[in-house]
């Protein structure tokens, strides 16, 4: 597959993902909890989890964002969602490395959805709509809701 089609194919995931994303709504019965906001573009972002015996069993977000952000918390918890906290700290290193241009071998550990983020890389100032859900998913994991 040319670069010009694997670019169309990669736009046309993140636009699925923010117009009809996954997870999207607060569930009942959450035991996790976290809000995000970027200042520099108005993103904002709160990421519920349920989480037992460290596994997160289920996942959920509300958001007033960007695309971006949007598409990125939709291909995160479809990613995590019935994983472990350790599952989330493997997919996070892969992003940020995608992110920074780094994609090398990273093609078969991470899915073609978290890899439609490679061309975020040159547009720097997006890479923070693009963190933001993971920053959010990271804050839920270490807070934990007490009753």
């Amino acid at each position: 597959m040319n670069n010009t089609n694997l670019q169309d194919l990669y736009q046309s995931i993140l636009i699925q993902h923010s117009k009809s994303p996954s997870h999207y709504g607060k569930f009942e019965g959450f035991t996790h909890f976290s809000e995000g906001y970027n200042a520099l573009c108005g993103d904002a972002i709160s990421i519920y989890l349920s989480v037992k015996k460290g596994t997160v069993e289920k996942a959920s977000f509300e958001s007033a964002s960007c695309a971006i952000c949007k598409a990125s918390a939709s291909i995160l918890l479809d990613a995590i969602e019935g994983s472990s906290a350790e599952t989330f700290s493997s997919v996070q290193n892969g992003f940020s490395e995608i992110l920074e241009g780094n994609s090398e071998g990273q093609s078969e550990a991470l899915s073609a959805e978290i890899l439609a983020f490679q061309g975020i890389k040159e547009f720097p100032s997006r890479k923070n709509c693009a963190l933001l859900p993971y920053t959010t998913f990271q804050k839920a994991l270490n807070s934990e809701i007490k009753d």
